[in-house]
Formats: structure tokens, C-alpha cells, sequence
């Protein structure tokens, strides 16, 4: 039976996305699904021997061997991506993954103007994790300077593109050039060989998909309620209506959310409460996005946004951490971040 699983986080990211795409990958699946975003996720995964995984540009079915596959919302970074590979190389794992042609990639220039912009802002930062996605975005508007998987199959040379970007572009966008002929020589170089790894790939063949979202329902860039503290792609349905129409697939959607709010990033974070903490071995404190906030969760305002992104599709909600509700709710406990505590009732 041909069927569309989806996982969409509801709030601000780092809901447990990783761990609701793990379940339903052991329970079977042809391939994962990236339909947006691009190496600036985070998706968690402990396997029941204790592995564990922390998936940027990878699907996080990968540890039980399902491929993956890059859509043309994803946003590809070759050297991100064989950074990744070398960690789960180290696992013993070799994924498989395929990809679009019109993915769109990532330079090492895009990710140095995205860090200098994002240092200048003090304390107006956007939020950003510093790996040029919205840079990549910006970049392909203009003529001549986008870069595609497309084109490294198709041999285009690269070199001039790169100076000019590195030059003129660079200049546009921070008042500064950033050409280095090592630097665009290793970029080149990861390039031809992420296209080499990465095969050709599409929808038509899929029979039972898991899509993967990232960052969550309130970060998506048609959110202009809390511009510009966004995240530059379509996080809810969008993208998977599209991609399930060209596969003749029907979604079954499952939102997922923490008991609580968190936000790891600048921007709004609607009842925020300073004295709140959970201890989080992911989302730890970093250079770019300081330290994770948290909030109580508003029940209603999450049925609200789920229910406007599914429309007339059905939906199920995954609730995790569980384990730390306050005492009295041992019918939600959990006891951490692996498959068989979903599959023990967590969805509501």
C-alpha cells in the first residue's frame, strides 16, 4: 500500500523530529524525504545500543539504512555534507542518498557572508546557525551566480562563477571580497565528488516516503509575524503537497512538539520564562545562537497553527520529553529520546 508519512515540527525547531522519523522508519520505508531547509538542521537519533546521531544533511531513517533523498526545496552543502559522512562513516553507516538536480548549493563564500553578517548585528541577531543557507537563496536571485547539483553533473565549469561571487557579490552583500584560490579549489573538489556520491532521483518511483521537516511551523519564511527571525524555507505542508502530487500520494501528517516551548536563536518567544530550564545535550550553547530559552506551552495556540497548516488533511500530534512534565503525568512519561517510546503512546 502506497502511503506518505510526514513529520513537521510545530513550534521553534527541536521538537524531536529525528526521533519521529526513526520510529517510523523501522517501521519501514522506501526512502526520507528532505523537502526543506538544507544542513542548518539538527535531528537527534539514539539507536536502542546506545548510538547516537546528530543528522544535518542526512534523512534520520540512515542509521537503519533507509536512503535519503534531497528534494529540489533542499539546500545542498558538499562540504557540510562530507563532514557528516566522516562521523557516520565512524559508525559503520554508508548512506544512500539521491538528489534532485535543481538542489540548490552552498559555498563556502555563501556560509563566510551569512557568519559576517550575522556577527555584525550584535545584539539584533536574526538567529541564524551560520551555514549560508539564506545567503544561498539570496545569491541564486541574481543572474549568472546560481549553482546547482545540475550543473556539477552536467560538468559546468565553476571557476568563474566562484570568482565573482567571491569578488563582486561578496562585496555587494558585506563590503568585502572573499576569493581564496585554495578555498574555491577545495569547494570545486567537494563539489565533483558530492555529485559523484549523490545520485539522480525523484518522486515517481515512491511508494511509502517519510518526509523530514526542519525547524518548525513558527520559523517558516511565509511567518512574517515574527520577521526576521525566520528561517529561509517553507517548514509546514507546502513543499510535501507539492512533492506528494508529482508521487500520487496521500499524506498522513504527524506534527511533533516538546510539553514545553523552546527557541534556540534570537527572536520573540511567547511566554518566555527566564527561571525555566531543561537540560538538552543537542541544543547546547553556541557561538551563533547563545543558549536555548524556554517557555510554557500554549495548548491552544499549538492546535491553532497545526490545524491551519493541515487544512482538510488528517494529523496526529507526538508529544515528547515527556519525562519532564511536572510530577503527576506519569500517563506521558517518557524515558528518552529513542523509538520505543513513541510506539508506547505518546501521540495524542
Amino acid at each position: 500500500m502506497s502511503r506518505a508519512r510526514v513529520v513537521i515540527g510545530a513550534n521553534f525547531g527541536d521538537e524531536g523530529k529525528g526521533l519521529a522519523v526513526d520510529w517510523l522508519c523501522s517501521q519501514g520505508a522506501d526512502f526520507v524525504v528532505r523537502f526543506n531547509g538544507g544542513a542548518n538542521a539538527g535531528h537527534t537519533v539514539v539507536t536502542p545500543e546506545g548510538e547516537r546521531h546528530v543528522f544535518r544533511h542526512f534523512g534520520s531513517g540512515s542509521l537503519l539504512g533507509v536512503p535519503t533523498y534531497l528534494s529540489q526545496f533542499f539546500v545542498c552543502n558538499p562540504i557540510l555534507f562530507f563532514e557528516e559522512l566522516k562521523q557516520l562513516s565512524a559508525l559503520g553507516v554508508k548512506p544512500i542518498v539521491g538528489a534532485h538536480p535543481e538542489c540548490l548549493l552552498t559555498t563556502h563564500i555563501d556560509m563566510l557572508i551569512n557568519q559576517e553578517k550575522e556577527g555584525r548585528r550584535g545584539l539584533k541577531r536574526h538567529g541564524s546557525c551560520g551555514v549560508g543557507l539564506h545567503e544561498t537563496h539570496q545569491r541564486s536571485q541574481a543572474d549568472g551566480l546560481k549553482i546547482t547539483l545540475g550543473d556539477v553533473w552536467n560538468a559546468v565549469s565553476l571557476d568563474a562563477r566562484l570568482e565573482e561571487i567571491g569578488r563582486k557579490w561578496a562585496a555587494f552583500r558585506v563590503g568585502k571580497e572573499y576569493h581564496d584560490d585554495a578555498a574555491v579549489e577545495t569547494f570545486v573538489r567537494c563539489a565533483r565528488e558530492f555529485a559523484e556520491y549523490v545520485q539522480p532521483m525523484g518522486m515517481a518511483n515512491a511508494r511509502n516516503p517519510v518526509f523530514e521537516g526542519a525547524q518548525g511551523l513558527l520559523l517558516s519564511q511565509d511567518n512574517r509575524e515574527y520577521a526576521p527571525h525566520l528561517t529561509h524555507s517553507y517548514t509546514g505542508m507546502r513543499n510535501v503537497r507539492i512533492l506528494c502530487a508529482q508521487a500520487g500520494l496521500d499524506p498522513e501528517i504527524l506534527y511533533v512538539s516538546r510539553t514545553y516551548l523552546t527557541r534556540h536563536g534570537a527572536g520573540p518567544l511567547p511566554g518566555e520564562d527566564r527561571a525555566l530550564h531543561y537540560d538538552d545535550d543537542t541544543n547546547t550553547e553556541n557561538r551563533w545562537q547563545g543558549a536555548p530559552r524556554f517557555a510554557p506551552l500554549d495548548a491552544d495556540a499549538l492546535r491553532e497553527r497545526i490545524a491551519k497548516d493541515a487544512g482538510s488533511d488528517p494529523y496526529k500530534l507526538l508529544l515528547t520529553h515527556c519525562d519532564q512534565l511536572p510530577s503527576g503525568r506519569a500517563d506521558f512519561y517518557s524515558s528518552g529520546p529513542t523509538r520505543s517510546d513513541v510506539a508506547e503512546g505518546c501521540l495524542v
